[in-house]
């Protein structure tokens, strides 16, 4: 074991968790422990240390670094800044509720909700930061946010307060069936602009099917408060069927002229600062 072959040990560490990053930023981290390594072995040698103690001092530091590493590539991946950053979002949403179930006995949430919404905003986060570094159309953009933003209303709705009657109300079930119409559709679009926009057509059309459905139910039922029923399945139902169906536009216009998203230019100019 020689000092030389901890240093290309090293440098083959430095390459790996450097991969994928934007290349000034990986060359100069590869060259900065390349230099600091030559340095500790020159200095450790015209002190008349032995090279099998120099190569154990270089392995014990490249040891005792890895969680420094780790934490580097983390500060420098731009996917675990977008990790970080829903994260923080999310976790400022949840604190309303939280305060607000300090302060008032109305709001009352269990784990079990705040774990549902913690998915609900986390995903929908996730998947806007995902499209937000994937595709550089804005039109295409503003398509994705208002897609993934009628799809987290929806659930959140359905969840908290009932689109149709209250929450534990049967009818809300169809909601789910909305939102896998729309899964489905973005699977078999492969992203693809027009493909989505026919995919949030289709979930557009089953959010009007369950409204029409909702509005049987209701106008079936009792004569109490049927007037004030039906408004609230129009009035609910009628604004996510406007939403999917205005992102349905969107991704028809960003399809003009094109047949997929363009990709988001490869930064490769930011800084390490």
């Amino acid at each position: 074991m020689t000092p030389e072959r901890i240093a290309t040990l090293v440098a083959r560490w430095a390459r790996l968790y450097t991969r994928r990053l934007p290349a000034p930023i990986a060359e100069r981290r590869i060259e900065e422990l390349g230099a600091d390594v030559h340095d500790h072995i020159a200095h450790e040698r015209a002190h008349g240390t032995g090279d099998r103690l120099i190569a154990l001092g270089l392995l014990s530091r490249l040891v005792r670094g890895l969680p420094a590493d780790v934490s580097w590539r983390g500060r420098h991946s731009p996917v675990a800044r977008s990790v970080v950053r829903v994260a923080l979002v999310t976790a400022a949403i949840l604190l309303v509720p939280l305060v607000a179930m300090q302060l008032s006995g109305g709001v009352a949430w269990s784990p079990a909700d705040f774990a549902v919404a913690a998915v609900l905003i986390g995903g929908a986060g996730l998947l806007q930061q995902l499209t937000a570094r994937r595709v550089s159309d804005l039109t295409y953009r503003a398509a994705a946010g208002l897609a993934l933003a009628a799809g987290f209303l929806l659930a959140w709705t359905a969840l908290a307060v009932g689109v149709v009657r209250e929450p534990d109300d049967p009818l809300n079930a169809m909601c789910a069936g909305v939102l896998a119409v729309g899964a489905v559709g973005a699977v078999l679009a492969r992203g693809r602009p027009r493909g989505m926009a026919r995919a949030l057509l289709a979930t557009a059309l089953a959010q009007a099917l369950a409204a029409a459905v909702a509005l049987v139910a209701s106008l079936a039922g009792g004569p109490t408060d049927r007037l004030g029923s039906v408004a609230d399945v129009l009035g609910v139902n009628g604004l996510f069927v406007l939403l999917f169906a205005g992102s349905a536009w969107l991704f028809a216009r960003a399809g003009r002229g094109s047949r997929a998203p363009v990709p988001a230019p490869h930064r490769s100019g930011h800084h390490d600062r």
